[in-house]
């Protein structure tokens, strides 16, 4: 294996032992009982915190293991971007996959099936959830460790990079009834983006209940709705607002019975959910199909929110340049902004210079949302009523100004915050 170089690194021209991130329990409250299993602790512990230690000391989001016959592929992460990590032999591998599944408090015995679960840690002083999960593959399991920072708070609207004026818009149109949704692939942030859309509405006007699970996250000043087992989701509605609730938290809709429930009751409050689309087209469609009433949709509905995750520029190594008025009119920007900004280039880099300290000569560090929005405008109802299609929507969109994601993401470029060649990857990557 290659990792495990953590254990020194220069201070001030001294090599000093770096701390190997600390396992501190199960976040399930599993007891995990290490002596039952000492084979597997002398073989797998050791290794399995080199292995974690390498990937934070490298600021890596995600760590996959992936079993390839007689080997293992160690994948990471860093700001979503996958960078190889080493090989490992087949032995190696299945000691630190049951190792890690032991620590989040899983079945060490099950290996033909899913599993999910999480580590709490600590390193550098820092507190961390690993969430680890496996899946059965035909050369045994693939694990996959998803890295979440506690100290970084992603929260607020603020916090996940949306701008004061969709922020404000989207404060607005969660001022009244109707279905506000979030959607996007699995993994790509929607559900943060949910409950940033719950906190930015004012819960000192507003009665918020949440009828679902928070998965273990907390919202000030909203009102956990305690709901019969023995009630169907209508029924749930109904009781919450008789308790006076303005704004209700839903669990994500998956199908029809779910979709038709929500809508039913649109008129009467504000509801917030989410769904798994890959856009906000496909969310539209897809809800169609399901309630089957294209008038409900274009009644009920308020708006559709998406995200997609863009890297930051490293705000220690970024490089500012002025391109030509022309461009900048060409793309959607500001003739007269003041600069851009990028990556150091080859051509502009100082061979002779000390490479970033805070971003490893990435270039980028950390990542931000951009945002689109379909509204339920005036002409958006119409063409919900009529014939619709993905690109008759986007065509709409368009027409009457909605934020897009191209749109958003200038904004982040025209702000600093990232570059446009990093919008151009992240336009060219698939899905």
């Amino acid at each position: 294996m290659v990792f495990g170089f953590f254990k020194r690194k220069k201070v001030e021209e001294e090599e000093v032992e770096i701390e190997p991130v600390s396992f501190l329990g199960p976040v399930n409250g599993n007891e995990v009982n290490l002596q039952t299993h000492a084979r597997l602790v002398e073989a797998g512990l050791i290794r399995s915190k080199d292995l974690i230690t390498d990937a934070l000391s490298r600021r890596a989001d995600t760590i996959r293991i992936e079993p390839k016959g007689p080997q293992a592929v160690v994948t990471i992460l860093i700001d979503g971007m996958p960078f190889p990590a080493g090989k490992l032999a087949k032995p190696e591998a299945l000691a630190i996959t049951q190792m890690l599944k032991l620590l989040a408090g899983l079945d060490v015995k099950q290996r033909k099936a899913p599993q999910s679960g999480g580590i709490k840690a600590e390193y550098d002083s820092k507190p961390y959830l690993l969430s680890v999960s496996s899946v059965p593959v035909p050369d045994g399991e693939r694990l996959l460790v998803r890295v979440a920072d506690q100290k970084i708070k992603l929260e607020s609207a603020t916090d996940i990079g949306m701008g004061d004026e969709l922020r404000i818009k989207l404060r607005d149109l969660c001022g009244g009834t109707g279905v506000v949704l979030a959607c996007g692939p699995t993994g790509s942030g929607t559900t943060t983006t949910l409950f940033a859309l719950v906190r930015n509405v004012d819960a000192y006007i507003f009665n918020i209940f949440t009828l679902g699970d928070l998965g273990g996250r907390k919202l000030n000043h909203v009102t956990a709705f305690d709901a019969n087992a023995e009630d169907d989701l209508a029924t749930t509605f109904a009781r919450a607002m008789r308790k006076e609730a303005n704004v209700l938290l839903c669990d994500p809709i998956k199908g029809a019975d779910t979709a038709k429930a929500i809508f039913s009751k649109a008129e009467d409050v504000l509801l917030l959910s989410e769904m798994s689309a890959k856009d906000v087209p496909s969310a539209l469609l897809q809800l169609i199909a399901w309630v089957g009433n294209p008038q409900a949709i274009a009644s009920g509905l308020t708006a559709i929110v998406t995200q997609k995750l863009i890297r930051l520029l490293c705000p220690d190594c970024r490089q500012t340049y002025r391109p030509k008025a022309e461009f900048l009119k060409k793309i959607g920007l500001p003739e007269d902004l003041p600069a851009l900004y990028r990556k150091p280039t080859i051509a502009t880099q100082d061979l002779n210079a000390e490479t970033c300290k805070k971003c490893g000569g990435v270039g980028y560090f950390g990542r931000s949302a951009m945002f689109e929005v379909l509204e339920m405008s005036p002409g958006m109802k119409e063409l919900v009523n009529g014939e619709l299609d993905a690109a008759s929507i986007r065509a709409q969109m368009k027409r009457d100004k909605m934020t897009t994601l191209q749109h958003d993401g200038l904004r982040l470029v025209a702000e600093g915050k990232t570059s446009l060649e990093e919008l151009q990857r992240i336009f060219k990557a698939p899905g």
